[in-house]
């Protein structure tokens, strides 16, 4: 049985955990201020049970709109209130209300968005969405933002080219009485939301579980390894183009003679990031030349110079905006001929990102 007191610890958890991994959270605790806005945010919980939320609906409208070039005054309302749109906007010198309206039944949230413009005819244009009170619950909410904010594509860049010829100046009018108000400046006045970290900082190690015909005479192996990399922000998702390295050493014992291996893998990594959230999965393949270094205990050193090619998955868990721990199952291929040396390397790593 979820009670109001346990949907409420939960809104704590959440929000504090999107502060670390999820959207930017613009510096905004609801308080009374006063600002010319483009569009004013009425956020209505449409039960007591939803108050929890309402910071992180507000400050999720409040980034989308600021990352798009408009301001946004963020008004806490009533369902009454939020009943008479226009009538609102006009009190707070806007044009356009947007009305984030929700509630929480049980363990979902349902999220009703309705954009009311003063300036067209047009009818008023509704979204709603519903999902699970977990981790990802940013995410539904961030969805149904974007949702509604493309099918008004067009007013958006009109508001947006108006403010951008505007010099950023404070409103003549104080705000309602009685009414909590969050005013978030246009980008040109506050930037808001943080340029994506690009530059990507890994060190870990993996064992090494040799399979193949190279099981045969290969111990278990032991890879550190480091990379770095630059992220792209790209229509799909974060891709990055970094450089590996890597030091492979194990033992390597026939019937007539051992050998210390050591394999030192350099190359190419690219990688496909889902996400910038706290839980961010993703795939990678890395290719390049890798010494190869033999020492044996009756015909001394041996080294030659082979292809290789890793690949896998991981999940990157933020700890914090830059400090990350990853947990990647990679499976690698060294083209030492006739035998390859294959084998898996599940790894653990620490990122950095700046």
């Amino acid at each position: 049985m979820i009670t109001r007191h346990s949907v409420a610890a939960r809104a704590l958890v959440i929000a504090a955990l999107l502060q670390l991994g999820g959207f930017p959270l613009p510096a905004a605790d609801l308080k009374p201020q006063a600002s010319a806005a483009d569009i004013v945010v009425l956020v209505d919980p449409i039960q007591k049970t939803g108050d929890s939320f309402r910071q992180l609906v507000a400050d999720a409208a409040a980034y989308k709109l600021n990352a798009l070039g408009v301001a946004a005054q963020v008004v806490a309302v009533s369902p009454a209130e939020a009943a008479k749109p226009l009538p609102q906007a006009r009190a707070h010198g806007a044009t356009v209300a947007l009305v984030c309206s929700y509630g929480v039944e049980g363990t979902e949230m349902e999220v009703t968005l309705g954009w009311y413009d003063s300036k067209t005819a047009a009818p008023a244009v509704v979204v709603q969405a519903r999902g699970p009170v977990d981790l990802h619950l940013d995410s539904v909410i961030l969805d149904a933002l974007d949702q509604i904010l493309a099918k008004v594509d067009d007013r958006i860049k009109t508001l947006s080219a108006n403010r951008s010829l505007e010099t950023p100046r404070p409103s003549q009018e104080a705000a309602p009485a009685g009414l909590p108000v969050t005013v978030i400046g246009p980008p040109a006045a506050r930037p808001v939301s943080k340029p994506m970290r690009r530059v990507l900082l890994s060190g870990g190690f993996a064992p090494f579980l040799p399979t193949g015909a190279a099981a045969y005479y290969f111990t278990l192996g032991y890879l550190p390894s480091v990379l770095a990399s630059y992220l792209l922000d790209t229509p799909v998702g974060p891709v990055g183009l970094g450089l590996y390295a890597g030091m492979d050493y194990f033992t390597a014992v026939g019937s007539q003679d051992y050998a210390n291996t050591y394999l030192l893998p350099m190359g190419i990594d690219v990688r496909y990031q889902a996400g910038q959230g706290l839980l961010r999965p993703f795939f990678h393949v890395t290719g390049g030349p890798a010494l190869l270094i033999m020492v044996t205990g009756t015909q001394g050193t041996i080294t030659n110079v082979l292809p290789f090619l890793k690949s896998g998955i991981g999940l990157e868990v933020m700890m914090t905006q830059e400090l990350g721990i990853t947990v990647l199952a990679d499976y690698d291929v060294y083209f030492e001929l006739p035998y390859l040396v294959t084998g898996f390397s599940p790894s653990m790593n620490l990122e950095l990102h700046l």
